[in-house]
């Protein structure tokens, strides 16, 4: 990866340097930019191939210091208004994003409906930044009429950055759902399902809303998706779930409240594993039909996993510039990006290389 730079916009944040940190111990001659809001901040690891450099979102062009050639930029940070998304748009450099509600993921691509695409652009917001996407989808690719149901145990006291808290504010709005019969609307913290995840504990999950639902769908295998989630105390998830069906949540929205809906679920610690338990199932050639279950546990938490889900991305795009060979320009979900010189099964090997456990069983 000769003469090739990474910008990281949100590179100080808990996703952003662990990013940065992955991609510069796998290619040793890889430059990487880091780009936050605040001058002259420090790096967070020392290195001649790191740089930063001031980046924000609020100005018209966020990218208006970028002065070297950027072959990839990722963002790890809320953009609101696509204003980082549409100026790498404009400066032709290949783009990850793995910050996005499903609101904001819908959004975007309206946005680039009125631009002309000349590199790749590759939304990556789903659960742990498209990890639980693309596993699910590399483990039923042999099927067909797949249904897939995610399930997710959040523990209060893993690390987070605040802009993972911003689900919550989406705790009111009703959802769309696509399931064999076809779609239909849900509302977020409805129709648990009971779930033991590896550790043992069993739990009741609700939905809630991510882009999952939008990207597994659009794959031809699959004819129906589900996202669903708990947090590892069951005090704050039926309070949440209390709160939510009671319609009290839907009163304390909007700015006015914001610091307190935070104050109730995010209180980020010090780390703790992240779970999630993924159901998958669907017909083999014979028309049998096949149940999967993959148990995926990153025991440094969801801020882990979710890098390693921005530098999987990454590095196909960065692998085909260095190859000479060029991804076609348009919008791609993260379990679509293809990449020729990368077995689906160096996917879970690179997940297990940094201490993630991956157990898939069938029955």
């Amino acid at each position: 990866m000769n003469n090739q730079s990474v910008l990281i916009v949100g590179g100080y944040g808990a996703v952003g340097r662990q990013i940065a940190q992955i991609l510069h111990d796998r290619h040793p001659d890889l430059h990487i930019l880091l780009g936050g809001r605040t001058p002259n901040m420090i790096s967070p690891f020392k290195s001649p191939r790191i740089k930063t450099i001031i980046i924000n979102s609020n100005w018209e062009d966020p990218l208006q210091n970028v002065n070297e050639n950027v072959s990839l930029v990722i963002n790890s940070v809320n953009d609101i208004h696509d204003r980082i998304l549409l100026a790498a748009v404009s400066r032709k450099i290949p783009f990850i994003d793995i910050t996005r509600w499903t609101e904001l993921f819908e959004q975007a691509i309206r946005s680039l409906k009125h631009s002309k695409l000349y590199a790749p652009v590759v939304l990556s917001s789903g659960w742990m930044a498209g990890t639980s996407a693309l596993i699910a989808t590399l483990f039923s690719s042999s099927l067909t009429h797949v249904s897939i149901n995610i399930q997710a145990l959040y523990s209060l006291q893993d690390k987070a950055g605040p802009d993972s808290a911003d689900y919550m504010d989406r705790m009111s709005i009703p959802f769309i759902i696509t399931e064999p019969s076809g779609r239909r609307q849900v509302y977020p913290m409805s129709e648990p399902n009971k779930v033991t995840f590896p550790n043992g504990y069993t739990t009741k999950c609700y939905r809630l809303d991510t882009p999952d639902h939008v990207t597994l769908p659009s794959n031809d295998h699959i004819d129906a998706s589900s996202f669903r989630i708990s947090f590892d105390s069951k005090v704050s998830t039926l309070s949440l779930v209390a709160m939510v069906n009671s319609g009290i949540w839907r009163l304390i929205s909007g700015q006015r409240f914001r610091s307190l809906r935070r104050s109730l679920l995010y209180k980020p610690g010090s780390g703790s594993a992240h779970q999630i338990m993924i159901e998958i199932n669907g017909r083999n050639q014979k028309k049998q039909t096949i149940k999967r279950s993959i148990a995926i546990i990153d025991p440094l938490g969801q801020t882990h996993l979710t890098a390693l889900g921005a530098v999987i991305q990454a590095e196909k795009i960065l692998r085909a510039q260095s190859k000479n060979y060029q991804l076609p320009p348009g919008i791609y979900y993260p379990e679509q990006l293809p990449d020729k010189h990368f077995e689906p099964s160096l996917i879970i090997d690179f997940y297990k290389q940094y201490g993630v456990t991956i157990i898939a069983t069938e029955s």
